[in-house]
Parts: structure tokens; C-alpha cells; sequence
């Protein structure tokens, strides 16, 4: 960007100027200029004294009044997780007993709705094999196999909401990555927190960073375990370099954690970070899964897609539901609404948390069903969900345990409760080809106390697009509050579609939340018993202007 109407770049002080350039990295601008510039409305002063004056016949506003500059949009990118693959060296032995007898199949799939926006397209992380997008006539779709991770590239319309999103998807029908792998793709940022997984014996976390920008990023890591923070050593901090990705072993370096959270945080570039967990007991697979980042520690948070098959609560195998206050202890209330609405979670009304210590919350003894979770604090928390699907054995298994498979649903920022006569964007979803999908959606109550009753009703538009780009169905729901309800592919067009969007479009003004629980065959005739949840991506709009006001640093 250059500004309008900027004052000569050479008066500056090559220091001054470099602060300027670093303070609007993040939203893709170039200072060619002396100015005080407030991105998105915000108003910040950078050091040295004011020199010259509006130019090339621009009106100079009086000191202090700010003006409006229009800019252009700087491109946005979202980045798949890698493909599932089995740890290095875990594939090793007679042939006889493989670990991976069958190769793992691994889809993307990405969508932009609404507008097309510039440069749209994928790729590759580094940056090769660049591929358009379906247009259709209501969105720009792509599916496909892949081998490595892909990256979504599109520049915004500013102004105009960016609804894109994607997804991949690795399923592996038997052996030790027997499952479904999947996880959204994500957004470059400079923290991540990552809740699921475990490096108890028998089970796998890598931990996986990519760095889409031409920057190389310096990465640290946290971890927290049942003990409280966990000590990384020499594998705290790593540098990833431009377009590449790094790969992190963390049963190497935090082992014998049976409950885990780790923590990302980047410098010199965004970064996008994943883990793939996977477990095996003997024999018999266990289960994987992609966990992708939850909202930042907040006071509340939402779970979505948390599926009850009516196991009792000292299931080994029952939901459950993960909590952290990574930096102060604190009480939490868990809320568990469903179809039917509230239910009582005995013993989760008011629960203490230890500063730092990773605590799972069993969610056992719930009716069979698909459930939300809401999480409210008085301190900062993070957290996820996770459920297990039992298998059947294959018939040349050597041994008859049924497998397992797990999904791990992260935590979601709850959404602004606010009145609007427009739509209110509730995000979107791609999904791959090859896997099902149902929508749990839920309206969160306002008030949440252990004494509030649910009130109120809210509606939402959910629309459904084919992998051609074309509409499949829009559906009108209405949610009561502190009620989840589900839809399938019978209810958004009669097929699996390849993006969701949901917007809330009437009623009371309630916090939406939902997800996908997608699903997968493992070929023993029993449908749906590799399973995993993806949580949508939210809209983004990209300023169409920002607010420039002349100060006299001087005076």
C-alpha cells in the first residue's frame, strides 16, 4: 500500500521507518510515507517528528482529525494439516504384520462462497503446484487427493466478507492408522493452542508447524501435562523457514503424558500448527485423529459435535471433555445442552482448576445423542472435546478386541450476542469427498448461571453447495435456546455437500455454535465407525479503508 497524499519517506529516520513498515506487516501494507496510521479505526503514533506536509493535492485535515485512506486488501491464505501418515520408523518388521497392510486415502477440500475474490487458488506450502478452483454459480469449490499439505489463496474484496474455508481428510481402513484423520485448515497466526492428544505408551502426538510466508519464523513451544507444565528442554524453540514445516515428535520430548495441551507461539512470521495423535493397545488400533487450534484462553468457550453413544460414565470409552487454565487457577461450570435442551452434568457445576494442570471431565451417562458443551469460567481456560467409536474386528484380525476411533472437537470463541437486520455470519465449512457429514447446531443460552432457565429463540440460514459450485439447498432452522438439533445430508439437498455455510438471519440475538461430525466406513460392514469433527471457519472482512490523521510529534 502506499498512502495518499504521504510525506516524503526519505525525511524519516531509516529506524522510524523501519517501525513503521513492522507495525503494518501484519495487514499486508508497505509505508512509503510519514504518517501516524490507525489500521481497522485504531490510532497509534511511531516515533521521529513530523516532517513536510499533505501532497500532490491532497486537503490536509486539521491536527488530530483523522481521514480516511482507501487501500487495498493483502492476501489471505489457509493451510491444510499434512496428510496422516504413521511416525517415522513405526512401519518396520515382517512383512506379515505390517502397520499399514493398506494405504492411507488423503482428500482436501476448499471453498470459496459469494464473491470471487483475486488470485484464487491452491497450492502447495511451497508454493508449486498451483491449481484453480471449480466456479460455479454460488461458490469456487475444489476436491481432490493429495500427498502434502495445501494452502488456499485468495485476496479479499475489501469490504466485502471473505468466506472461504477448507478441510482435509486421511482415512485408513486397517491397521495401526486405522481411522479418520481430518482437520479444518488454518489461518497463519502467532499462537495456537492445541488441546488433545496423549504420549502415554502406545500412543503417538507430532506435532507439526508450517510457515506459508517467504520469512523464516522462530517457533516456541509450551506443553502441559496432569503434573502442570511440562519441561521441553532443547526442543522448546525451533526455527521453521520460509514455505517449509517442521515436524515435532512430542512423545520424544514430553512422553508419558497422559493428557496434553500444547501451546505455539511464533516470531518473525504466522505460523498454522496441528497434531496428529494416534493410539494402538497390543494389537488393536485405538484411534487418530487431527487436533487443530481452539479459541485462546478465555472466560467461555464451546464445544460442538461431542456424540454420546449412551455409554456409563466409568466408560473408559465415554465422551469427555478436556480443560486447561494455563496461567491461573480459577472454578469453571460446564453446561451440556441437547436435543431435548439442558442436562445436568453431576459434579461439573463448579469445578477447580489448578494452574496449569490438564484435567479431563467425564461426559459419560449422557442419553445417546449429539451434544454442545459450554465451558464459563472466572479465569482464562482452553479446551476440546473427545469422543470413541467401537469397530468391528476384520476377519483376518489376529486378534477379536473391536477397534476404536476418536474425534477430537475443539474449543470455539462463543459469538457475539448481537441485534442485527442483516445476516450474521456463523462461519463456513468445506468438506472433503469420500467422508459424511451431519451439522450439530446449538443457540446458546445469554445467561448461564447454575440457576438461569434458557430463554428465547434464534434462527439461522444453513445453506448447502455442490462440489460444482452450485446451491444445493438453503434451510431456515430455528433454535430454541439451550437446544442442539442436527442435520444431515437428507436436510441440505438430498447429497453430501462440499461447503456449509450458516448465518443467523432472525429471532432473538443468541449465540450460535456448530460443527460437522464427519464420517468414514472402514470396510467391515458396519457404516460410520471412523469418525471426526471439523469446526467451521469464521468470516473475514478486510478493511476497505483506514483511518490516517496528521500529528505534530513535536509539539
Amino acid at each position: 500500500m502506499t498512502v495518499a497524499g504521504g510525506i516524503g519517506a526519505s525525511l524519516l529516520p531509516a529506524a522510524v521507518r523501519a517501525r513503521l513498515r513492522r507495525a503494518l506487516r501484519g495487514t499486508g501494507a508497505a509505508v512509503t510515507g510519514l504518517l501516524l496510521v490507525a489500521v481497522l479505526g485504531g490510532l497509534a503514533v511511531l516515533g521521529g517528528g513530523w516532517a513536510g506536509g499533505w501532497t500532490a493535492g491532497a486537503t490536509a485535515p486539521g491536527a488530530g482529525e483523522p481521514r480516511a485512506v482507501a487501500v487495498s486488501a493483502a492476501e489471505s491464505v489457509l493451510v491444510c494439516p499434512p496428510p496422516a501418515t504413521l511416525p517415522e520408523g513405526a512401519d518396520v518388521g515382517d512383512e506379515q504384520f505390517r502397520a499399514t497392510p493398506v494405504a492411507t486415502a488423503s482428500r482436501t477440500g476448499v471453498a470459496v462462497l459469494g464473491g470471487v475474490p483475486d488470485g484464487l487458488r491452491t497450492t502447495a506450502l511451497d508454493g508449486s503446484q498451483a491449481a484453480g478452483l471449480t466456479q460455479g454459480s454460488a461458490a469456487a469449490v475444489a476436491q481432490g487427493d493429495v500427498t502434502t499439505a495445501r494452502v488456499l489463496h485468495a485476496t479479499p474484496v475489501p469490504g466485502v466478507p471473505l468466506r472461504a474455508a477448507g478441510a482435509l481428510a486421511s482415512v485408513t481402513t486397517t491397521g495401526d492408522l486405522r481411522g479418520l484423520a481430518a482437520g479444518r485448515c488454518g489461518e497463519p497466526a502467532t499462537s495456537h493452542w492445541l488441546v488433545g492428544g496423549s504420549t502415554e505408551v502406545g500412543e503417538s502426538a507430532q506435532l507439526t508447524v508450517q510457515n506459508p510466508s517467504p520469512r523464516p519464523a522462530t517457533v516456541s513451544l509450551e506443553a502441559f501435562g496432569p503434573g502442570g507444565a511440562v519441561t521441553l528442554g532443547g526442543s522448546a524453540s525451533f526455527v521453521v523457514g520460509a514455505r517449509a514445516q517442521r515436524v515435532v515428535r512430542l512423545e520424544s520430548v514430553a512422553p508419558g503424558q497422559r493428557r496434553l495441551v500444547v501451546h505455539v507461539e511464533a516470531a518473525g512470521a504466522r505460523v498454522v500448527a496441528s497434531l496428529q495423535g494416534q493410539a494402538i493397545e497390543g494389537l488393536v488400533p485405538t484411534g487418530v485423529d487431527v487436533v487443530t487450534p481452539g479459541a485462546a484462553p478465555a472466560r467461555s468457550f464451546v464445544v460442538g459435535g461431542v456424540v454420546s453413544a449412551g455409554e456409563p460414565l466409568d466408560d473408559p470409552h465415554a465422551p469427555r471433555l478436556r480443560l486447561l487454565a494455563p496461567r491461573h487457577g480459577g472454578t469453571a461450570r460446564v453446561g451440556v445442552y441437547g436435543p431435548s435442551g439442558p442436562v445436568t452434568l453431576r459434579g461439573a457445576q463448579a469445578m477447580t482448576l489448578e494452574r496449569g494442570v490438564v484435567v479431563d471431565v467425564p461426559l459419560g451417562g449422557l442419553p445417546a445423542g449429539s451434544y454442545t458443551v459450554v465451558v464459563d469460567a472466572d479465569v482464562p481456560v482452553v479446551g476440546a472435546a473427545r469422543y470413541d467409536v467401537r469397530g468391528e474386528p476384520p476377519a483376518d484380525a489376529v486378534v477379536d478386541t473391536p477397534p476404536y476411533d476418536v474425534a477430537w472437537s475443539p474449543g470455539q470463541a462463543v459469538s457475539a450476542a448481537r441485534a442485527s437486520d442483516a445476516p450474521v455470519p456463523v462461519g463456513q465449512l468445506a468438506l472433503p469427498a469420500g467422508v459424511r457429514s451431519v451439522l450439530t447446531l446449538a443457540s446458546l443460552p445469554a445467561e448461564r448461571g447454575p440457576d438461569a432457565e434458557p430463554r428465547g429463540t434464534t434462527t439461522v440460514t444453513v445453506r448447502a453447495f455442490a462440489a460444482d459450485g452450485s446451491e444445493l439447498e438453503s434451510s431456515e432452522v430455528e433454535l430454541a435456546a439451550g437446544t442442539a438439533v442436527t442435520l444431515g445430508s437428507a436436510d441440505l439437498g438430498g447429497e453430501e455437500p462440499a461447503a456449509v455455510t450458516v448465518d443467523r438471519t432472525g429471532g432473538d440475538a443468541l449465540p450460535v455454535a456448530w460443527t460437522a461430525n464427519v464420517a468414514a466406513d472402514d470396510g467391515t460392514g458396519t457404516p460410520g465407525t471412523l469418525v471426526a469433527v471439523l469446526a467451521p471457519t469464521p468470516a473475514v472482512t478486510a478493511p476497505s479503508d483506514v483511518r490516517v490523521r496528521r500529528v505534530d510529534a513535536g509539539g
